[in-house]
């Protein structure tokens, strides 16, 4: 029987596509990733196990703004190596002036961390980690 042994890429359409070009490939790079095909009207980042790619919208889809609940896309999560990881995120999309949604934080019980954000579209994306917090050292006493 056949099985999944990972998901090679998505595609999203985006409505201004030089817009989001810049936007995902700042996003991107951060993350790791490469601009590994870049056509005219589509791009493609690869962190070497994963394509993360954006198209054009067409004419018809331009016509309508992304509205998530629609029928379709509702988000797309990255999982980062640690909680750490995902701060850094968090400072990086304040930086660059990007839409977070929810901050760095505890979602879902104490051991989902995330970061929730959107693209140019008001697409949403979020980066996550299952990891529960690390216990907290005691310090040694002086003497």
């Amino acid at each position: 029987m056949p099985r999944v042994v990972g998901i090679d890429h998505l595609v999203l359409s985006v409505g201004d596509f030089d817009r989001s070009k810049e936007f995902y490939d700042k996003l991107l790079t951060f993350l790791g990733f490469k601009l590994k095909h870049d056509y005219g009207d589509m791009a493609g980042w690869s962190n070497g196990k994963t394509l993360f790619w954006i198209a054009a919208a067409d004419a018809q889809g331009r016509k309508h703004k992304y509205r998530k609940g629609d029928i379709g896309f509702h988000h797309y999560a990255f999982e980062l190596a640690s909680r750490k990881a995902v701060d850094e995120l968090g400072a990086f999309l304040q930086a660059n002036g990007v839409t977070v949604v929810d901050p760095p934080g505890e979602y879902y019980g104490r051991n989902y961390y995330a970061v929730y954000f959107t693209d140019p579209d008001g697409m949403k994306l979020e980066a996550m980690i299952w990891a529960p917090p690390q216990p907290k050292r005691k310090r040694k006493r002086k003497k």
